[in-house]
């Protein structure tokens, strides 16, 4: 897709239209500066074809007034969006940083450490999405752009669903939406999607950065979408064996064939991982690798404290899955922040145990619920033995004391009457 810079400048007349910063299956990317603001930004222009579309015209202009809500550190802003002529443009902040890929690809290789804290500063702007009701659908590195700050961010949410709708993950050509290697298998079945399906591709992403391979054999096409559904993922340890058990065993359930058997959000497969680094390595291991993770406190405090000992890690409130998986964009932006409990799977306060599965503490409310137990249990025995003391003492002197007199005919006498 080639750009159109008078096309650009014509419906963008307050930016001075730049050169292309890249191009892929979702449209094509240009950098831009506003004018009076002096701005720099990334403007992203859906294809022509998907543009002229009616449908993808209406799911764009919905999906982007959900994107442009989103307001986290870790997720990339949206300033402006337009939809006018067949012309459909998202206008970004600028990431001049790269992309994840190209800092894996241009380094001499990454460290277990790092890529698990670049893989919890996404699990942050996606945790942040989720309790939005909105999913990414195309989780991978290209998609993860640094910004001039070193601040990793996620871009990107939302252009499958724009491209395919919310009912079907299939392009009228018969395309997947979403990149193969990458995609949950209920994507590829076109099932219910839920925020296990962005987990699954977090999951494959940090997979690939710890080990260098993916999950499943080289395959391409059909036959790897095949092995999403009914294969079974090569053990980690088998193909990186300096990954800590742990680790290991939080990136695998992440790669579970069923969503409910993954983590149910970002944020608590980013908590699980978190607390798992911290068995491997020790508490701190995370500021060591000065990577910035922010605003998520159950992510970073579970990378700071022992197992169970970490007071912001409390497992977050989200959507249930058919609740979320009902939302239209609108509506997602009219919703309460939560609506619900975590489902059962999820990680409470990020605990996970020495193999890696997660551990199950007593909710707040049933420990207070077993201390009021307790209590009235006491209040009720000593209330008893304060009763029969009084039954001991006072009781005898409430009767009269009845004495037969000596010699009578058994009539009684009222002692002290005579």
């Amino acid at each position: 897709m080639s750009v159109d810079r008078e096309l650009l400048g014509s419906v963008l007349p307050a930016y001075d239209i730049g050169d292309e910063l890249g191009a892929g299956g979702w449209g094509v990317v240009v950098s831009g500066q506003h004018r009076q603001l002096d701005r720099r930004v990334a403007i992203k222009q859906l294809p022509a074809a998907l543009a002229a579309d009616a449908a993808v015209r209406r799911r764009f202009t919905a999906e982007a007034r959900v994107l442009a809500s989103l307001d986290h550190p870790h997720v990339v802003p949206v300033y402006d969006f337009v939809e006018r002529d067949g012309v459909c443009l998202l206008v970004m902040e600028l990431l001049p940083g790269g992309t994840l890929r190209s800092h894996v690809a241009g380094g001499a290789g990454i460290t277990a450490q790092r890529a698990i804290a670049l893989s919890l500063a996404c699990a942050s702007g996606l945790g942040a999405a989720h309790r939005r009701g909105i999913l990414h659908r195309d989780v991978k590195p290209e998609n993860m752009l640094f910004a001039a700050s070193g601040v990793l961010k996620v871009t990107d949410f939302g252009i499958a669903k724009v491209i395919g709708g919310a009912d079907t993950v299939m392009t009228q050509v018969g395309q997947v939406l979403g990149t193969p290697a990458y995609i949950a298998p209920e994507q590829v079945l076109g099932t219910e999607l839920s925020p296990a399906t962005d987990v699954y591709g977090l999951a494959t992403m940090l997979y690939e950065l710890l080990a260098g391979v993916f999950p499943f054999a080289a395959d391409e096409g059909v036959a790897l979408l095949f092995k999403h559904v009914h294969g079974t993922p090569t053990p980690l340890r088998d193909v990186a064996p300096h990954v800590p058990d742990p680790v290991a065993a939080v990136v695998m359930r992440g790669l579970a064939v069923e969503p409910a058997e993954r983590f149910p959000t970002a944020e608590s497969f980013g908590a699980a991982l978190a607390e798992a680094g911290t068995a491997a390595w020790g508490p701190g291991w995370l500021s060591a690798e000065q990577v910035p993770i922010l605003d998520s406190k159950p992510i970073t405090g579970a990378a700071e404290y022992p197992s169970g000992s970490n007071p912001a890690a409390a497992p977050p409130t989200i959507r249930p899955e058919s609740a979320l998986a009902s939302l239209t964009p609108e509506t997602a932006a009219r919703a309460p922040e939560t609506v619900g409990a975590v489902p059962n799977g999820a990680v409470t306060n990020g605990a996970v145990s020495a193999g890696g599965a997660p551990t199950s503490p007593v909710p707040l409310d049933q420990e207070a619920a077993a201390r009021r137990r307790r209590l009235i249990i006491v209040a009720v025995v000593v209330a008893v033995i304060v009763i029969a003391l009084l039954a001991i003492l006072v009781l005898p002197k409430a009767f009269t004391d009845y004495k037969s007199a000596p010699g009578s005919s058994g009539q009684p006498v009222l002692i002290g009457s005579e």
